[in-house]
């Protein structure tokens, strides 16, 4: 049964993912235990399976994050007055970042490794475990899930324990890939965000937004914003992940012209904002 709208699933144009008749949400056609989603979430995803290496992707990812946070400020009366809560806070990155610009900033994240590292390099408020079976001391104004949405078993779940944990007129913000975007309908089963059983999930603006509003929630904000890098992680990644050639990184690293930013929009990633009635 279809999570977004109560329909039925059917075969769909992608091999390993199912289609609701009734609304179009896409899914894969898998069933995963808790325990296996607990196993694929360890230390070696962010090292080496999802990401070749996440901590080497701070700069890039902290970027990202400020735009987020940027778009927030703009919709957000009284930002600094706000407490806000991440799910899936991974490393502690966007905590870190958003922490002085809020009165109180703190996540969880599935993943013991990341968390650890958060709380410990990073000094922030994390905690490890199930979001589902986790409960707020207090209800909250923000609720962030940066790229979560995807993973999750039962999207459905965490955005109806959202709209509880959230006051009325709270924000749930959120990103996930748009798979009736133009370049996932180009490049099909070989679009980039189509790999369960990590990517479980897949929205588009309006099954995205027909789940917020049988939970709750209004839309106030959908946009495809781009991905910026900075250039010396790009180099990074060809040189130094890709072709096992660092020397050839720390010697541009030396000329010092490749400390700005690049921005990449495919226009497949959504950025989406939605308010609690």
């Amino acid at each position: 049964m279809c999570l977004v709208c109560g329909g039925r699933y059917e075969e769909s144009r992608f091999p390993g993912l199912v289609r609701c008749k009734a609304c179009g949400f896409v899914a894969a056609n898998l069933d995963i235990s808790d325990e296996e989603l607990a196993t694929i979430y360890g230390e070696d995803y962010f090292h080496g399976n999802e990401y070749l290496d996440y901590i080497a992707e701070e700069e890039s990812l902290r970027l990202n994050f400020r735009n987020r946070i940027s778009t927030l400020r703009s919709l957000v009366s009284d930002l600094a007055d706000k407490e806000l809560f991440e799910i899936g806070c991974a490393y502690g990155f966007f905590l870190q970042e958003v922490a002085p610009v809020v009165r109180r900033a703190s996540g969880i994240d599935i993943s013991a490794d990341a968390v650890r590292s958060a709380q410990g390099e990073r000094g922030v408020d994390a905690v490890c475990g199930d979001y589902l079976k986790f409960d707020l001391p207090r209800p909250v104004d923000i609720i962030a899930m940066w790229d979560t949405i995807e993973h999750l078993k039962r999207p459905d779940l965490f955005v109806s324990k959202a709209a509880r944990d959230l006051r009325t007129g709270g924000i749930l913000a959120l990103t996930t890939g748009d798979i009736q975007s133009l370049n996932a309908r180009l490049r099909g089963k070989k679009w980039r965000m189509i790999h369960p059983p990590t990517h479980l999930h897949y929205f588009s603006t309006a099954t995205i937004t027909k789940l917020l509003n049988r939970h709750g929630f209004d839309v106030i904000h959908a946009s495809h914003p781009g991905n910026s890098r900075k250039f010396r992680s790009v180099l990074y990644y060809i040189f130094v992940l890709r072709m096992k050639r660092p020397a050839i990184y720390a010697a541009l690293q030396k000329i010092g012209l490749f400390n700005f930013s690049i921005t990449i929009n495919l226009f497949d990633i959504m950025y989406i904002i939605a308010q609690r009635r």
